[in-house]
């Protein structure tokens, strides 16, 4: 499994004081004034099947426009990092709140973690290879309006969300690096 970036099974940050439980919903601000959703930091799964016919797809989700920063544009399902949580644990319960089940047999065969202000919140992608291609259009959760399976060559043709589109490159790698 290759690893980029920092990986660790620990929070991201310090609890809010006074936030109570570990519960990872929450917003944090950084020093640089951006604020960004989950208090332990953020995971998501990034899905990969290859087709019968031998052509690789992503999973993304349409984020709806009501979510913070969505504005209708493709990522990886994901969210909060909950406090006792590890970032594929993470992953794999939010996608399952705003996705639907994942498939029988799923592969990690990669964790990216980017780091935007060290010690206080990181966003970890979870890469996983899947052996079937399920609809997910009737389990979605209302923060993502539609998820489709995608070529390499198709995500250069959707709106991606924006940190998503500038780890693409090294998440794709990660894909590359583990055929």
């Amino acid at each position: 499994m290759r690893q980029t970036g920092a990986v660790s099974t620990s929070p991201s940050a310090a609890p809010t004081p006074g936030a109570g439980d570990g519960s990872g919903d929450g917003w944090v601000t950084l020093s640089s004034g951006k604020v960004l959703w989950g208090r332990f930091g953020a995971a998501g799964l990034m899905l990969s099947h290859t087709d019968p016919s031998g052509t690789e797809r992503f999973l993304l989700a349409r984020r709806a426009a009501w979510v913070h920063r969505g504005h209708g544009t493709w990522s990886v399902p994901g969210g909060a990092i909950d406090s006792s949580e590890d970032p594929v644990s993470a992953a794999l319960r939010e996608f399952d709140e705003e996705i639907g089940r994942i498939p029988d047999g799923w592969r990690l065969i990669g964790i990216h973690e980017e780091i935007l202000e060290a010690g206080v919140w990181s966003y970890h992608t979870c890469c996983a290879r899947v052996e079937e291609s399920p609809d997910y259009d009737a389990t979605l959760s209302p923060e993502n309006d539609e998820a489709a399976w995608w070529t390499r060559e198709e995500l250069d043709q959707i709106p991606l969300f924006d940190p998503f589109a500038a780890q693409l490159p090294t998440l794709l790698a990660i894909f590359d690096d583990n055929d």
